[in-house]
């Protein structure tokens, strides 16, 4: 009996001593499934969540309820076919290892995961436990490199580069790149000593350019050379060469490197250009009309003896020598050259127009000229090439026509509104007036003879076939709301009116567009006056009645604080009365965030006169003093000041902006109030800066700008941050608007600006925006104080 006893007494321990392991082991497996990094999930073998971990759900971005009624067909995205498959392996071998199996992200988005998956008894049944690792970090590096390496493959192929290792130390000189394409060598089986190369090289060459790469060597120093290389057939290819000498390491041996560039094209096209020089001299001095090159500022370049003569000169040289101003010594009207040049810069590629000239003489000779605008490296106008055909007899005719005509062509040319004639059948434009080619930036050449859908006119070809059907049915159109599109695709509102007409016995249509952006722009204008103007009545009734209380405040807190200060006097004395340790209730107030809740109270207090400030500055008439400035100083010490600034050097260093100073240094003295457009510049900069900050913008830039335009000074404040989104665009002027945090801005910077820049110095202040590439300011300034 006590032997049974103790039989039953050892199972019971061993049986706890079991269900101990059998605990510690549940608490390890939970503890493992809860915190892996790594996706676990429980299911049934229909695929049904029974249990899935935090880093599941995390990475799925669900609730444990929501995960529990989603099943695996939900997340991956093979089909039933790549389904059943997974199924028969686990089937038969009773788990799946390391398959890379594509899945829907959260977002939408295709994703890659490494999915492992065993096959687990519970409850007389068998489940699914599977592991998923997510590598679509890891298929998108490999995916890039790839990329990389077929760019760089390609760019190889593309130029005809051949690259070379020289071992000096060893004479070993190795090969790679296009060196099969361009000489017809395997590079492989050129690998040999320096002699190699030489070998290659052409007899006429060989001495200059051994002589050239021992120099390099002996002095360490990089090198180009030019010369010939014997491709496999026998013939030679004109390279270029760039190498460089590097000395010795621990690592690696004195070495040179270099790249060899087939030129022989480059060299081909060289030879041909010759040619074509010697042929375009020929046709260049005996052309029947007169081709120039002249620079934009107006003096002749180049010209060829018909032009010559046709002005009036001996020759060539003569008139080269003679013309000095163009504006002033061939155009009767020196704005003649200036308004073509307008034209020009406008229409770059090209103009074509008839002008009067005037010969050596002083008389007047009448001629067609094409001319284009070239521009320099850094895109400033350089010079204009063209051609000149005198049509004095034809201009002859031509005025005796064109007087009948002079009085609907004036009314036609001198339209501040934009017109423009077409065959209604045909629907091709005969005619336009210069508004219509200021208003849409197009050229008179290039409008004639198109429609109105191959200049891209019309938002849609919609809305060109609902006008053609109510012209069809109406015959005519009347103040026709709608928006239109630029040369340079830039969205014009457009009033339309038009009316079918009688053109040469063929239906045509007269179109007159007015350009309603001015008008629209105005509308807002007088909005957003109106709206300062009741801010400032507002801001002046209610701000001194803040003022009080925010001062009494304000002046509590310092108060309180001060009289807690374990270090005075009076404290002290008073303390010692009643029995307090003023330090131990420091210590308490310390620990209770009181004084830290005291400042609180007291910034906000600050914050808040801060505001009632701003609103002061829509309605006070402070003792501003006008004078004459110095623009550029002005928005350096702006910046100078924002770098200083706390708040940014709080959050952000101002030093890693990338600042682009671009000033006009001509740009004359503006009236102004400077303290005033210093504050407006700094609430842009300051702006910029934050927006920069808080959209982790990379290489954050802040370009400033200045420049005179006609008779008003322009300052640019441009960023390459996040971009203002267009339905704020409208808003940001409006005081107290803003899409800042709380307690990050008050929504008057710009608004204050706004009213700096209108309302004191009669000027304008606009803003451009392109979402997720940047915003652009711009502070337009009269540089008359009577303007």
């Amino acid at each position: 009996m006590k032997t049974r006893i103790r039989e039953l007494r050892f199972a019971r321990e061993e049986i706890e001593a079991l269900s101990r392991e059998k605990h510690e082991f549940e608490e390890k497996f939970q503890a493992v499934f809860d915190h892996s990094p790594y996706s676990i999930t429980f299911s049934r073998r229909d695929g049904t969540y029974l249990e899935v971990n935090k880093a599941f759900l995390s990475r799925r971005g669900l609730s444990r309820e929501e995960a529990l009624r989603l099943s695996v067909q939900d997340i991956v995205l093979p089909g039933e076919y790549e389904a059943r498959r997974f199924v028969e392996m686990l089937e038969r071998d009773g788990r799946l290892g390391n398959t890379e199996v594509r899945v829907v992200r959260p977002d939408g988005s295709m994703g890659y995961v490494l999915f492992s998956a065993t096959l687990v008894p519970f409850g007389g049944q068998t489940g699914i436990l599977s592991t998923a690792v997510d590598i679509t970090s890891l298929k998108k590096a490999e995916e890039n490199n790839k990329r990389w390496q077929q760019k760089f493959d390609l760019t190889t192929a593309a130029a005809k580069l051949t690259f070379y290792e020289y071992d000096v130390d060893h004479d070993v000189l190795s090969w790679s790149g296009s060196m099969l394409d361009v000489l017809g060598y395997d590079p492989e089986k050129m690998k040999g000593g320096l002699s190699v190369w030489t070998e290659l090289l052409h007899p006429e060459d060989a001495d200059r350019a051994t002589a050239l790469f021992e120099e390099a060597l002996s002095q360490r120093k990089r090198y180009v050379i030019e010369y010939r290389l014997r491709r496999k057939d026998g013939t030679y290819a004109d390279v270029f060469e760039y190498g460089q000498m590097f000395a010795r390491t621990q690592d690696a041996p004195r070495r040179v490197l270099g790249i060899i560039q087939d030129v022989s094209e480059a060299k081909r096209t060289e030879r041909a250009l010759l040619q074509s020089e010697e042929k375009y001299r020929a046709i260049f001095n005996n052309a029947p009309i007169g081709i120039f090159r002249t620079s934009y500022a107006g003096r002749f370049l180049e010209a060829n003896p018909t032009l010559a003569r046709m002005l009036g000169y001996s020759d060539r040289d003569d008139l080269l020598a003679s013309v000095n101003n163009l504006e002033t010594d061939i155009y009767p009207d020196s704005g003649a050259r200036r308004e073509m040049l307008e034209s020009l810069l406008l229409s770059p590629e090209g103009i074509r127009r008839d002008i009067e000239f005037k010969r050596k003489d002083g008389s007047p000779f009448y001629a067609v000229i094409n001319a284009s605008l070239q521009f320099d490296d850094s895109g400033r106008p350089a010079y204009l090439d063209g051609t000149i055909e005198d049509i004095t007899t034809r201009k002859a005719a031509e005025d005796m026509l064109r007087q009948s005509e002079e009085k609907f062509a004036s009314i036609f040319r001198l339209s501040p509104d934009a017109i423009v004639l077409f065959e209604m059948e045909t629907q091709r434009i005969q005619d336009v007036n210069d508004a219509f080619v200021a208003l849409f930036g197009f050229s008179r050449e290039e409008v004639l003879g198109k429609t109105s859908l191959e200049l891209g006119v019309y938002q849609s070809p919609d809305l060109r076939d609902r006008l053609y059907a109510l012209m069809n049915e109406h015959r005519i159109i009347r103040d026709f709301e709608f928006a239109a599109y630029r040369k340079d695709g830039e969205e014009i509102l457009c009033l339309l009116s038009c009316q079918l007409i009688d053109i040469n016995g063929k239906a045509g249509v007269f179109a007159v567009l007015r350009d309603l952006r001015e008008m629209k722009r105005m509308q807002q204008l007088m909005i957003q006056t109106e709206k300062m103007q009741s801010l400032g009545g507002l801001a002046a009734g209610m701000a001194h009645e803040i003022n009080n209380p925010l001062g009494i405040i304000v002046q509590g807190v310092q108060n309180i604080v001060r009289r807690l200060d374990p270090s005075l006097e009076p404290n002290i004395e008073a303390a010692r009365r009643y029995g307090l340790d003023l330090h131990s209730l420091a210590m308490f107030l310390e620990e209770r965030n009181i004084i830290r809740y005291l400042q609180g109270v007291r910034d906000a207090g600050e914050r808040a006169a801060a505001i009632v400030a701003n609103m002061l500055s829509f309605s006070r008439r402070s003792e501003r003093t006008f004078s004459s400035n110095d623009v550029n100083a002005i928005a350096s010490k702006a910046l100078e000041l924002a770098g200083k600034d706390f708040d940014l050097k709080k959050h952000y260093d101002f030093r890693r902006l990338n600042i682009i100073l671009e000033y006009d240094p001509d740009l004359p003295l503006v009236p102004c109030v400077g303290t005033e457009i210093e504050q407006v510049l700094l609430n842009l900069v300051r702006n910029a800066a934050q927006a920069m900050v808080r959209a982790g913008t990379e290489n954050p830039t802040l370009t400033l700008r200045t420049r005179k335009m006609r008779d008003w000074a322009v300052i640019e404040v441009e960023d390459n941050g996040p971009g203002i989104p267009r339905k704020d665009l409208s808003r940001i002027f409006e005081p107290f608007f803003t899409t800042k945090k709380v307690g990050e801005g008050t929504g008057l910077g710009l608004s204050v600006s706004y009213f700096i820049i209108t309302n004191n110095h009669h000027g304008h202040l606009t803003a451009t925006s392109r979402e997720g590439r940047g915003s652009k300011f711009i502070v337009s300034l009269p540089l008359s104080p009577d303007a």
